[in-house]
C-alpha cells in the first residue's frame, strides 16, 4: 500500500470503530423506544421528545452510512491490486447503497418540521400534513430502502470474498464478512422476519468492523 493512502486507511480504521460503537446504541434505542407505526404517533413523539424522534427515524444509522464511506474506499484501495474487478464493483455498489439510503431518510428531519406545522394548522391543513407525513413514511420504508440494504449486502459479500480468496488480512475478516453479507440479504423492512434478521446481523457486523479496524492498523504499521 502506497504511503500516500495512509491517511485514508487510518480514517477507515477509525470509521470502523465508530460504527461498531454506534451499533449497540442503535439497537438499544430500537428496543427501549420502538418507533411509532403511524404519522400521528411520530408527530406526538416529536412534540414530546424531538431527539428521540430523530433517533427513532434512523439518525444514528444515517451517521453510520456516512462514516462507512472511508471504509469502502479503503477496502477498494487494498483489494484492487489482487482483485480489481471485484473491488471496483464492490465499492460502486457500496457507494450507491449509501446514496440510496440517504435519499430515503428524508423523513428523519422533515417529519419534525411537519410535526411543528401540524400543531398550529387548521383541520384542512392538518389533513394535508398527515398525507405528507404518510408519503414520507412510505418512502422511508419502501423499495428504495430495501434496494439500498441489498446493495450494501452484495458489496460486503464481494469485498469479503476477495479478502478470503486472496488471504488479505488472513481468514477471519473474509469469513466473518461473508456471514455478515449473507445476513444482510434480507432487508429490514421485510416484515417481522426482516427485523429479526436485521437484529441478528448486528453481531457479525460488529465483529467484522473490529477485525477490519485491527487489520487496517496492522497495515499502517507495516508501511
Amino acid at each position: 500500500m502506497s504511503t500516500q493512502w495512509r491517511g485514508m486507511i487510518r480514517l477507515a480504521s477509525i470509521s470502523a470503530i465508530v460504527v461498531a460503537c454506534l451499533i449497540p446504541l442503535q439497537a438499544a434505542v430500537f428496543l427501549l423506544s420502538p418507533p411509532p407505526s403511524t404519522v400521528l404517533g411520530f408527530f406526538d413523539l416529536f412534540q414530546r421528545n424531538p431527539g428521540l424522534g430523530l433517533l427513532d427515524l434512523d439518525l444514528l444509522l444515517t451517521l453510520d452510512y456516512l462514516v462507512m464511506l472511508p471504509l469502502y474506499l479503503a477496502l477498494y484501495l487494498i483489494i484492487r491490486h489482487r482483485a480489481p474487478s471485484a473491488a471496483l464493483l464492490a465499492v460502486l455498489l457500496g457507494l450507491f447503497s449509501v446514496l440510496l439510503f440517504l435519499v430515503t431518510r428524508e423523513a428523519t428531519f422533515s417529519m419534525w418540521i411537519l410535526s411543528d406545522q401540524y400543531q398550529h394548522a387548521d383541520p384542512t391543513q392538518q389533513a394535508a400534513l398527515l398525507a405528507s407525513g404518510q408519503s414520507l413514511l412510505t418512502w422511508y420504508n419502501g423499495g428504495t430502502f430495501g434496494l439500498s440494504y441489498v446493495l450494501g449486502a452484495i458489496s460486503t459479500l464481494l469485498f469479503s470474498a476477495a479478502l478470503l480468496r486472496h488471504r488479505i488480512f488472513g481468514r477471519a475478516p473474509g469469513v466473518v464478512g461473508l456471514i455478515t453479507g449473507v445476513t444482510m440479504l434480507v432487508p429490514a423492512n421485510v416484515g417481522m422476519v426482516g427485523l429479526v434478521v436485521a437484529m441478528l446481523s448486528l453481531i457479525p457486523t460488529m465483529l467484522w468492523l473490529i477485525l477490519l479496524a485491527r487489520a487496517f492498523h496492522r497495515q499502517l504499521a507495516e508501511t
